[in-house]
């Protein structure tokens, strides 16, 4: 058998390691062991070496048992662009809520990885429901790796309105499935900006 493989990979023919598009998200942040970091020039002209590695944990919920989840992680080696090798997709579901993350070319996801730029990163939201009513987006997790000193801003487009997300991780809000600008990916972003 190795010796198929070796004719094989000197005839150019090698293979590569299959590759899910995408994974259920998993109740802990994937251990990327990559320790390269981004360079950046911020709008002063200076460079900056943005190494912070963490995740954020964010949740819609309609109620306790009616919620979904996503996983936003940093990476400084990672792409702000979808790469499923280091994202999942948003599977559509029959759920009652439905959250999803965008990568900077508008993907769905439920799992994103980033690098955290210190000049500013900003995530936009998906949010869904079924029906018409009072829903929460909260803040569960912020890893101890994403330090104090980063602000995480909640801003929502259609109430003209942003929270300090670390300080309240909880903001209500409406959704009216007559109004589509109450809902859908346009209405929220999270904004993280050093202090």
């Amino acid at each position: 058998m190795k010796k198929i493989f070796t004719v094989l990979a000197l005839a150019g023919l090698g293979f590569s390691a299959c590759q899910k598009d995408s994974v259920a998200p998993s109740t802990t942040p994937s251990a990327k062991k990559s320790t390269s970091s981004v360079t950046t020039i911020n709008n002063q002209g200076v460079v900056a070496n943005d190494t912070t590695k963490g995740y954020l944990r964010v949740q819609l919920a309609m109620n306790a048992t009616a919620t979904d989840d996503i996983l936003i992680e940093f990476n400084p080696a990672s792409h702000a662009t979808y790469s499923g090798g280091e994202d999942a997709k948003t599977f559509p579901g029959m759920g009652a809520v439905s959250l999803s993350s965008l990568s900077s070319d508008n993907f769905l996801l439920a799992i994103n990885t980033l690098p955290l730029v210190s000049t500013g990163t900003t995530v936009g939201l998906a949010v869904g429901a079924t029906t018409t009513g009072v829903y929460k987006l909260n803040l569960t997790t912020v890893s101890s790796t994403i330090p104090s000193s980063v602000n995480i801003w909640l801003k929502d487009k259609f109430n003209k309105d942003s929270l300090d997300f670390r300080k309240y991780p909880s903001y209500g809000f409406n959704i009216n499935k007559s109004d589509s600008s109450t809902y859908g990916s346009h209405r929220f972003t999270l904004v993280l900006r050093e202090q």
